[in-house]
């Protein structure tokens, strides 16, 4: 897939855009389903950033969790990695790499949490509005209505809003991804764009379950191998340095503190818990020295490994560890995903030279299954919507092949809108599985069109370079 050099996508600006649906120049079916989104939009964000900023709480009874939960445990965790108190072992939410750590400091950089949160916030907004002009840009979408249509579609997904409540990665693991893709895949790289895209690509890696898929097409699809190596060099040495702060770390002081007044403001007959319940007990393990990298890596191994267990039969949905996990097969998630993963190399190898959308489009699907996740990682699968809608404006595709995606498409999009059906309805399972079978279905109509295109001598339709005006989305 190549992309034209002196191809220029038409400036995307919003006002104008809503200037015409204002003006009533679009048509009604269009206003009825953009004004469904926007009020979609506007409810979701607004109840998902108030639960944002409420004060953390946890998950008190199974409750929704407040305070941005997921940006504060990696805060915490970030935080105590980089003091060299033990983090494996001790804190139950740490399954994320060490290179993950590395990047968390450079993005939190000894910020305070009463500045980080602020700030995460707003970086969260500006990345899904990159994400969606850099959506209305790639997506072929020709009228005033379809671009608004295209536009809203982030906006009005409850995966994201649901993402933004948590302070969750993926709103800027997708958009890192996408732009470093784009901005790489042209016939002449600058160095300014080889800079930005391995940067983009190596950032998106501090959610591997979520980037991981991607890296094949910097392998096998991007023109210039260089990138890819850039990004493993990069990952290795953020490994290195993280565990240099690990290696030999100690048991927390907090931590032997709140076990010293729980043991001597013990009373007879009463629990220790009960006086000190904000530190849990550690285990014997975490109140020796951490041992060696090597060491530490098989920790990260461990934890990652009993992560997804957990994940997985606690909110983890529609994956490929949820079907071992009901099939008593849960020991074998490891070389499954692994070999899904090796499976989805050798596919995208096989049809580098095809439509790039199709190729993210699969990816995304694959990356969605293919280990542990959670209804806020659902917005991958923007991508092979856009892929879906792109078919449909695309003649070389034929009449039946661009009906089909138009199915699969508002099939998906029904599905995808907030607030969505796995949290709203009381037995939500029949619609879950109508949900996810449109997902399966566009899997396999996409690697259908894709081996069409591959023997059939098809040309790929040239994708719109990544607008240069608009930076890459940065984490913080």
């Amino acid at each position: 897939m190549q992309i034209e050099p002196d191809s220029r996508p038409e400036e995307v600006r919003a006002s104008s855009l809503i200037l015409e649906l204002i003006r009533g120049r679009i048509p009604l079916t269009w206003r009825l389903a953009i004004a469904g989104m926007l009020l979609l939009s506007v409810g979701w964000f607004s109840y998902q950033s108030w639960r944002y900023f409420q004060p953390w709480k946890g998950t008190p009874n199974g409750k929704v969790a407040t305070g941005g939960v997921d940006l504060f445990q990696r805060f915490r965790e970030t935080d105590e990695w980089f003091r060299r108190e033990i983090v494996y072992g001790r804190r139950r939410s740490a399954v994320y790499a060490p290179a993950s750590y590395a990047l968390f400091k450079i993005v939190f950089n000894g910020l305070s949490w009463t500045v980080v949160k602020p700030l995460w916030y707003l970086a969260s907004l500006a990345s899904v509005f990159w994400l969606s002009r850099c959506l209305i840009q790639q997506s072929a979408a020709g009228t005033p209505a379809e671009k608004l249509f295209i536009g809203l579609l982030p906006f009005a997904c409850y995966a994201t809003g649901t993402a933004l409540g948590n302070g969750q990665l993926v709103l800027f693991v997708l958009p890192l991804m996408l732009g470093a893709i784009l901005r790489l895949n042209r016939p002449m790289v600058t160095g300014r764009d080889l800079g930005l895209g391995s940067l983009g690509m190596l950032f998106a890696l501090v959610q591997p379950t979520l980037a991981a898929p991607f890296f094949w097409l910097f392998l096998w699809v991007l023109p210039c191998r260089k990138p890819a190596v850039l990004v493993v060099c990069g990952y290795l040495a953020l490994t290195a340095i993280a565990l240099a702060f690990q290696v030999g770390a100690q048991p927390s002081k907090t931590l032997s503190n709140s076990i010293k007044a729980r043991a001597s403001a013990a009373k007879p007959g009463r629990p220790v818990s009960e006086l000190v319940p904000t530190q849990p007990e550690a285990p014997p393990g975490v109140r020796r020295p951490a041992g060696g990298g090597w060491s530490l890596l098989e920790k990260w191994f461990k934890r990652a490994r009993g992560g997804v267990q957990k994940g997985t039969e606690q909110g983890g949905y529609a994956s490929l560890p949820n079907l071992l996990f009901a099939a008593n097969l849960d020991h074998f998630n490891t070389p499954a995903s692994l070999a899904v993963l090796l499976l989805l190399g050798a596919w995208i190898h096989r049809h580098r030279r095809g439509d790039l959308w199709l190729l993210l489009g699969v990816t995304a699907i694959v990356a969605r299954f293919w280990t542990y996740h959670r209804w806020y990682d659902d917005l991958l699968l923007i991508v092979p919507m856009v892929t879906l809608f792109r078919i449909t404006k695309q003649s070389q595709w034929g009449v039946r092949s661009r009906q089909i995606a138009t199915i699969l498409f508002l099939w998906m999009w029904i599905f995808l809108l907030a607030p969505g059906v796995l949290y709203t309805f009381p037995n939500p399972t029949p619609l879950v599985a109508i949900q996810v079978t449109a997902w399966i279905a566009t899997l396999a109509f996409l690697a259908a069109v894709a081996e069409r295109q591959r023997g059939g001598g098809l040309a790929p339709q040239t994708a719109p370079p990544l607008d240069q005006s608009q930076p890459l989305p940065h984490p913080i």
